[in-house]
């Protein structure tokens, strides 16, 4: 007994320590930052039914006053209170319509009015709440000063996702959904774009106009939605639909080039559907300054300008992604709305699967695969490389916290994969009978559990709940044999992926296709256990084998096989994603034949993102072999695939690569995309040539400033500390936004070849730039901060996080204090454990000996089991 005892203490100190080091390599990082919490929909005391609001801008003092009504339906018996959601709105009286006037509380974040008898359930009542207000979110005033002269003057709204209280009293939730109307008065010269039909236009005193909108369709009050500013109007036409496009006045081709396809989304989404689009009109507003790429505003989408593009930028660039996938959400979002943010895929995921599917429509299936491949190394990013959660997860901070690439990408891939589990005839049913049965309502994930049984008879709780109520996916590990004798492909499946609470082992069908002599054989096979072996009888020894070859199931593969496979698949391959899949094994050997393949590929693909794959792979060769073949690429037709070459060079510290990289980002290249990437992959060549040749390069103005933006990154690659006032300069407020950001991002990565000097300054600038009114420049400004990981930078973070209004902002300064403090926390951590484990086992030396014989003893036996142990 004492020494069982003694040895199991042993044990455990020694595997404290090693847990303890586990712990700090956690592969799988949660979500929740300390402080975060569960949230719930709020419960409802009365239905919204409708929202009035009656507003006058006063556009100087960026400021508004008028009034909210709101109509309201009690939901039982003696409702004595309202409540709504109001952040510093001046209340100036809240009244009964038709009644007197009722007393009203204000708190910081809450307007409490006291009725002045209880009401019945189901008998409605209007509130009229007459605010002034000076919001600093929710409604924003942009205009010109003196730093940027040239930009317009407008006003624009965001209410995604809780932030319409700051402009109007409501029930600032998506679980209230009710019609909507806006009477708002702007200068003359000005127009109003707001949600539904406009009822009238009229002129107003002292040089006003008053514009008044309807919306009837039931909406949630996040998605109510005002733009005003100096537009032109384009006019087209979907199905009978007006689609309305409106932009500063001079731009007009350039939201035509946009926009130009947006009749077609139309029309494809309402025939897939078979549900149309389900408004009176679709407008698309662009705006200047706008804290997201757009926003689905019901029936008038606002999108920000740095979309718009001219033709040199349109020959490998679209807007038609951000375009479809805020469509989409005019069916998932607005006309189906989720009824939580917890269940906010139901919104997003679909919105970016279709922005997607609208792709596979429009530009053919090779384009879609190689996409869909695209969302899911987007979606690896953050899962795991920045952290784990299930894709309904109600444990956030801010609800915006949510708002990722689980949300969104991930949530595409878990409908990718039952369309792949249904057929492409009962998705569509399924999709049709959701939409039908929850019109105008709010939706949790059960609702489209339950609307694929309903309309299909297929029972997917055990998909949903591993896909959306845990968490990962799987990491297969494939092994390949042939056995001769049985005339049978041996194929051995693993999941590699830790199980852990959240994440599962899981169950999938998948595909696996044999390419022989005599054409492709495929086999379907169910994975629901940690390994498994399966033995698939085949006419012949295959010539290629791919594991789920079009790319339905999300995952991770590793999957190892002969040189011969892998050239057979890129040369012969019928579609674009196994010649990539090819490409990217081959890159992985770098043998000769390997690399003559992969410049054969690079040079004769059809599919542009094949020759992308293959000069990627032949980057991460780099050998002078795979240069030579790489430096042949230059001048291939497709820019995207061009653009790959450029950024495949810079992984070769050697002149041939500079000297190319130097001629496509000084004497230029068709695209601003190829000719940014130049400059950005020569910093990496470290070339002598270098500096210079990005110096120029920064005099280049560019679509989005891509150009100077990647040759800032360029400037960091090199390492060269001449570029730090170069990129202190380009943070200055007044120079092009996307180059500010671009630049401040270049000083955080440059700060560690600099003097201590040079460190503190940067730290300084970077600091100040806290500060800064444009939302990006902080976030980038957050980043730059981490990399430099100076501790003095902590106490400025966590202000920010506490002060700042954007919860983008308070969740990156949150993150970024804390991967700074573990930093330096955790060298010493580590030190600490590896000594406590050198002393653990030093003085245990005998411990693999004494383990046998308590095992011995505790099994009732004398020897051992003969198992090494180490």
């Amino acid at each position: 007994m004492p020494e069982s005892a003694s040895h199991y203490e042993e044990i455990q100190l020694l595997s404290g320590a090693c847990g303890a080091l586990l712990r700090l390599a956690q592969r799988y990082k949660p979500h929740p930052l300390p402080g975060d919490k569960p949230h719930y929909a709020p419960d409802k005391a009365a239905e919204v039914r409708h929202i009035k609001l009656a507003l006058a801008l006063d556009i100087p003092n960026k400021s508004i006053n008028g009034a909210c009504s709101t109509t309201l339906a009690p939901i039982n018996d003696g409702l004595a209170t309202v409540e709504f959601d109001a952040v510093e709105l001046d209340i100036q009286s809240v009244t009964l319509e038709g009644g007197g006037a009722l007393p009203f509380e204000v708190s910081a974040d809450k307007l409490r009015v006291a009725l002045a008898q209880p009401r019945p359930a189901g008998q409605p009542f209007t509130l009229v709440v007459r605010y002034s207000a000076t919001p600093r979110r929710g409604l924003y005033f942009v205009g010109p000063d003196a730093a940027y002269p040239d930009k317009p003057a407008q006003v624009w709204s965001q209410g995604q996702d809780e932030d319409s209280r700051h402009w109007f009293p409501c029930h600032d939730f998506p679980n209230q959904k009710a019609t909507s109307e806006m009477i708002v008065t702007v200068p003359e010269q000005l127009y109003a774009l707001s949600n539904g039909v406009l009822v009238e236009s009229r002129p107003g005193a002292a040089g006003t106009r008053t514009f008044h909108w309807r919306q009837e369709v039931p909406h949630s009050c996040y998605l109510i939605t005002l733009a005003v500013g100096d537009f032109a109007e384009i006019q087209e036409s979907a199905d009978g639909v007006p689609v309305l496009y409106y932009v500063q006045r001079g731009r007009e081709e350039e939201a035509r080039r946009a926009l130009g396809n947006t009749p077609d989304m139309i029309r494809f989404f309402s025939q897939k559907l078979g549900v149309p689009y389900p408004y009176n009109k679709y407008a698309q507003v662009f705006v200047a300054d706008f804290i997201f790429g757009g926003m689905e505003n019901t029936t008038a989408t606002t999108l920000t300008d740095t979309v718009l593009h001219d033709e040199r930028a349109h020959l490998d660039y679209s807007a038609d992604s951000l375009v479809a996938h805020e469509l989409a959400h005019q069916w998932f979002g607005d006309l189906l709305t989720c009824r939580d943010w917890a269940n906010g895929w139901l919104n997003e995921g679909f919105a970016t699967y279709f922005d997607a599917l609208y792709k596979q429509h429009h530009e053919g299936e090779d384009e879609f695969r190689y996409w869909m491949r695209g969302v899911a190394q987007t979606y690896f990013s953050e899962d795991p490389g920045h952290y784990r959660r299930p894709l309904v997860s109600n444990v956030y901070h801010e609800p915006i916290d949510i708002f990722d690439r689980h949300l969104y990408e991930k949530g595409s891939l878990v409908l990718h994969m039952i369309r792949y589990l249904l057929g492409d005839d009962l998705f569509w049913k399924s999709l049709n009978h959701y939409l039908t049965k929850h019109h105008a309502q709010n939706v949790v994930s059960l609702d489209l559990q339950r609307a694929i049984e309903e309309a299909t008879g297929r029972n997917l709780e055990w998909f949903f709940q591993q896909w959306v109520h845990s968490a990962g996916y799987p990491e297969f590990k494939v092994d390949y044999a042939w056995d001769d004798a049985l005339k049978a492909a041996k194929l051995t499946v693993a999941q590699n992926q830790a199980q852990e609470e959240q994440t599962p082992v899981f169950r999938m069908p998948v595909d696996v296709e044999f390419t022989t002599a005599t054409g492709a054989v495929l086999r379907r096979v169910e994975v629901s256990e940690k390994e498994h072996t399966f033995y698939l009888p085949l006419p012949e020894k295959p010539l290629a084998v791919r594991f789920d070859p079009q790319g339905w199931v999300l995952k991770s593969l590793e999957f190892t096989r002969p040189k011969e496979l892998l050239l057979h698949q890129l040369q012969h391959a019928p579609d674009a994603l196994g010649r990539v899949e090819a490409a990217q094994g081959l890159g992985k050997l770098g043998s000769p034949e390997a690399i003559q393949a992969l410049g054969d590929a690079l040079l004769g693909d059809a599919f542009w993102g094949v020759q992308a794959e293959a000069a990627r792979a032949l980057g991460s060769i780099r050998s002078q072999a795979a240069l030579d073949a790489l430096l042949q690429g230059v001048a291939i037709p497709h820019p995207k695939a061009r653009r790959a070459v450029a950024q495949a060079l810079g992984e070769f510290r050697d002149e041939a690569a500079a000297t190319a990289l130097a001629s496509l980002a000084q004497q230029g290249d068709t695209s601003y995309f190829v000719e940014a990437e130049a400059g950005r992959a020569l910093g990496k060549t470290r070339s002598t040539e270098a500096f210079s040749v990005l110096e120029r390069a920064m005099e280049k103005p560019s679509h989005s400033e891509i150009i100077r933006a990647l040759t800032l990154d360029g400037f960091a690659e090199l390492a060269d500390v001449r570029a730090i006032p170069i990129a202190r300069e380009w943070t200055r407020y007044g120079q092009p936004q996307p180059a500010r950001s671009a630049a401040i991002a270049a000083l955080g990565k440059l700060a560690k070849y600099g003097a201590e000097r040079d460190k503190e300054e940067i730290r300084d600038t970077l600091v100040q730039l806290l500060n800064d009114g444009w939302l990006r420049v902080k976030l980038t400004t957050i980043g730059a901060l981490e990399e430099l990981k100076d501790t003095r930078a902590i106490p400025a973070l966590e202000r920010l996080a506490a002060g700042d209004l954007d919860g983008r902002v308070q969740r990156r300064a949150r993150e970024a204090a804390s991967a700074i403090r573990q930093g330096q926390d955790k060298g010493e951590e580590i030190k600490k454990l590896r000594d406590d484990t050198d002393r653990v086992l030093k003085e245990n030396r005998e411990l693999r000996d004494r383990l046998d014989k308590l095992e011995a003893k505790v099994n009732g036996g004398g020897g051992g089991d003969g198992v090494q142990r180490s």
